[in-house]
């Protein structure tokens, strides 16, 4: 039995959805984090992004980068933008270690959310 734990917070704005994590994201907790990108699925409805805040994750394993993969798919299916908050060796060396680094927009740090339109914007010009 893990005796790891996770927290899951979401919040909706104008333009975006962020779902923030903190803790180990393994088997035992996936659960949570996937119940909570589903219903942020659901509420990115008519904004541009959702914003995974895995900044305070300890430890990130295979079913988190299913899940982060699975968390992109969805979005680009709803012309969602998915950025992902990650500056730990915990959640940067998995992803990179699957080759995943270019598929994700990934920053280092919880921006405003109009600073997420800036970057996106620089992004695409």
């Amino acid at each position: 039995m893990s005796m790891h734990t996770l927290r899951v917070d979401s919040h909706v704005f104008s333009d975006s959805v962020v779902v923030e994590a903190q803790g180990a994201v393994d088997v035992s907790t996936a659960e949570d984090l996937e119940r909570r990108l589903r219903s942020a699925l659901v509420a990115s409805r008519g904004r541009r992004k959702l914003v995974l805040d895995l900044a305070r994750v300890t430890f990130f394993g295979t079913i988190g980068l299913q899940l982060l993969i699975w968390a992109d798919q969805e979005c680009r299916e709803r012309g969602v933008t998915l950025w992902v908050i990650a500056s730990e060796r915990a959640v940067l060396r998995p992803i990179e270690v699957a080759g995943l680094t270019g598929r994700f927009h990934i920053t280092s740090s919880m921006p405003s959310v109009n600073e997420y339109a800036v970057a996106e914007q620089s992004q695409t010009a």
